[in-house]
């Protein structure tokens, strides 16, 4: 399985030049070649230029589906706009009235997401405290063939150990795909860690065979009772 070092890819592409190589897909299923800048998770347009130099046009988000990012070592990233699901519980599901700009890391049954959350944290001398809020990776499933992301957690920089994680994972995987058992027993034994979750959630779907079929045998015919 190869593995997926988010926030590597992310900040690495980040640190490079303003514009980066990008092809933008638009809902209607055309695309479009050039540079573009990376997306905030309410941007709600991208800036877009056909040569790196060249002039920029702002084209609305509400028009296109995705984006993939080209590196200079040549590595992908794609930021697809998605529907935010919650679940309520008895209230059902509640969904967002629009789509945001999120970064899909795995897509291939299971959908994995994220969002990287800045930290604004400032420190006053005057007082000796601090304000603002951490950063961290924002973490959102879904499935593969589906515009909609379910929020699981928000993992923070600030915090060794994310309490309440485990039992998050565990929820949306359960809700999401009862159809594998199997991959939803090997969740409830696992002890996730936050550097780990991402990779390790993909290393126990694609473990677990949730993307191949389940066979269903063919009823048998009775056999013809013999007359007496």
């Amino acid at each position: 399985m190869k593995k997926i070092i988010v926030l590597f890819c992310l900040m690495s592409i980040s640190m490079q030049a303003k514009f980066i190589k990008a092809t933008l897909t638009f809902e209607n299923g055309t695309t479009k070649e050039g540079f573009a800048e990376m997306v905030e998770i309410n941007d709600s347009k991208v800036k877009f230029r056909l040569t790196e130099k060249g002039d920029t046009e702002k084209i609305l988000s509400e028009g296109l589906k995705k984006i993939a990012y080209i590196d200079s070592e040549g590595n992908i990233t794609i930021a697809e706009r998605l529907f935010i699901k919650t679940d309520k519980g008895e209230k059902g599901i509640k969904q967002t009235d629009k789509k945001y700009w999120l970064y899909v890391v795995y897509s291939k049954g299971i959908k994995l997401a994220v969002d990287i959350a800045v930290s604004t944290l400032r420190y006053n001398p005057s007082n000796g405290t601090s304000t603002g809020m951490g950063g961290g990776t924002i973490l959102y499933m879904g499935k593969e063939k589906e515009d909609g992301v379910f929020f699981v957690f928000y993992l923070s920089d600030m915090m060794s150990v994310n309490v309440g994680m485990d039992k998050s994972v565990r929820k949306h995987c359960d809700l999401l795909f009862k159809d594998c058992p199997k991959f939803l027993a090997a969740v409830n034994a696992e002890n996730f860690k936050k550097n780990t979750l991402i990779n390790k959630l993909i290393e126990l779907y694609e473990t677990n065979d949730c993307n191949k079929p389940i066979k269903v045998e063919a009823p048998k015919k009775a056999s013809p009772k013999k007359k007496k």
